[in-house]
């Protein structure tokens, strides 16, 4: 454990180094604070032990340049001016503790002996989240529910194989994320991992997406393109919302994972191609299949290891684990959430699973002033809707009265912002973006007192 003393007084320096230098740290003793910085950027230390009181930068100055540096060393101050004033200003700039002159060598030792405690308790703590980061995740996959736990197992025996995957999850649940997993744990790993989205293409362009085309193929193709196909040659092509392949088009798709060859459009040269192939759907395909929207053999090519990502509110018990972990991706590890803000976080139905919670995180972090995350930081469209059920359950009713739903919605908001602001209206009104005199008047016609 390496220790630097900044004292001016060479007495009460020469004691403090040699108590130190006995206990078993290593110590370096330093009489002005510049020539302690300047060794301490260099060398950097566990602690810093250091005078309030010194000619040209006092203990403060040496403090924040410390934290500035290093941020986790621990510092101790020490002064013979011990008022409450000095030891709450040291504190608030992240002094471990405070000692005041005279001291005694058993209360020093006791002083660093805590201190180092609490080093060891950090690098344990760090130790311990890069272990679980390691066991809850597969590639920037996170969970540590029963449902991921074994989706990890799956992952992993799926990575070994060469075989095609069709991954089945509602939107935001991180289909692409599985399929990245996949390709970098495979043996294709060192080769292309090449992505399309079938959405919103029309058979025309997707056919010109996947295989490529020649110069003059059409209007605009002025050279010769490289379709998705042949990029990802020796590798793997991911296909995302399958489902959304017009039916015409995937008699083509069938022909090349049958016959692993194709050819670009307007070409007739047949091009070898060895890829594999993990494809993601939004809905569950079969049902297309058996409505006749989706080819049968197709679907049976496509689906040789199916895959079904949980939604999120399906695994709600990794929630927290997720937060954390968008927190740290945005550079915010020292994110912290009261009781309450995790009771809305994890009762809320997340219908954009994974991905809406991150953007909801991105939000609040954008707008809050402090670390420390409250239920009133939280959006109002997640904290009115914490309940895992709308105010009207839906199930089985083929007709609803609109106005009746509308009114259910806006009391619920009406009281949530009264209860909130504890009856103050202004305050209410202005949670809700709306006048104080409309905000009465819903008061009035809700009965809410």
């Amino acid at each position: 454990m390496r220790i630097i003393v900044i004292d001016d007084e060479k007495i009460k320096r020469t004691t403090m180094t040699d108590v130190l230098n006995k206990a078993g740290y290593n110590v370096e003793s330093f009489e002005t604070p510049i020539a302690a910085l300047a060794h301490f950027e260099k060398f950097g230390s566990d602690i810093v032990i250091t005078d309030i009181r010194m000619p040209g930068l006092d203990g403060f100055e040496v403090l924040r340049k410390v934290k500035s540096i290093s941020p986790n060393t621990a510092i101790v101050m020490i002064t013979g001016y011990g008022t409450i004033e000095s030891a709450v200003e040291a504190m608030k700039l992240g002094a471990y503790d405070y000692l005041t002159k005279p001291f005694s060598s058993d209360q020093l030792l006791l002083v660093i002996s805590k201190v180092r405690r609490f080093i060891e308790l950090e690098n344990e703590n760090i130790s311990l989240k890069e272990k679980l980061s390691e066991i809850y995740s597969f590639h920037n996959i996170i969970g540590k529910s029963r449902v991921m736990r074994q989706l990890y197992e799956k992952l992993e025996t799926i990575s070994k194989t060469d075989m095609a995957v069709l991954i089945e999850g509602e939107s935001g649940t991180g289909k692409e994320i599985v399929a990245n997993a996949i390709h970098y744990n495979s043996v294709r790993k060192n080769k292309p991992f090449i992505k399309l989205s079938c959405a919103i293409l029309n058979e025309s362009l997707l056919e010109s997406e996947l295989f490529g085309h020649v110069k003059g193929a059409f209007t605009g193709a002025i050279k010769d393109n490289k379709g998705r196909f042949e990029l990802a040659n020796g590798g793997t092509l991911f296909l995302d919302d399958v489902d959304d392949i017009p039916k015409s088009f995937q008699v083509k798709l069938l022909r090349v994972l049958q016959e692993k060859e194709f050819e670009k459009v307007g070409g007739n040269i047949s091009m070898k191609v060895d890829v594999r192939v993990i494809s993601a759907t939004k809905v569950d395909l079969l049902s297309k299949v058996k409505k006749n929207e989706f080819r049968e053999d197709l679907y049976y090519r496509l689906n040789v290891i199916p895959i079904k990502l949980p939604p999120l509110r399906e695994r709600r018990e990794d929630i927290v684990l997720l937060l954390n972990h968008f927190a740290k991706k945005i550079g915010k590890e020292n994110l912290e959430f009261s009781n309450d803000a995790l009771e809305v976080l994890i009762n809320y139905n997340w219908p954009g699973n994974v991905r809406q919670l991150e953007n909801t995180l991105c939000r609040i972090v954008a707008f809050s002033k402090s670390d420390f995350i409250t239920k009133d930081m939280i959006p109002i469209d997640i904290s009115l809707n914490k309940q895992r059920n709308l105010p009207i359950d839906f199930n089985g009713i083929e007709k609803v009265q609109f106005d009746k739903v509308v009114e259910e919605v806006e009391s619920a908001a009406i009281s949530w912002a009264y209860k909130k602001t504890e009856g103050n209206q202004s305050k209410a009104a202005e949670l809700l973006g709306i006048k104080r005199t409309t905000f009465r008047d819903k008061l009035i016609k809700y009965n809410i007192n």
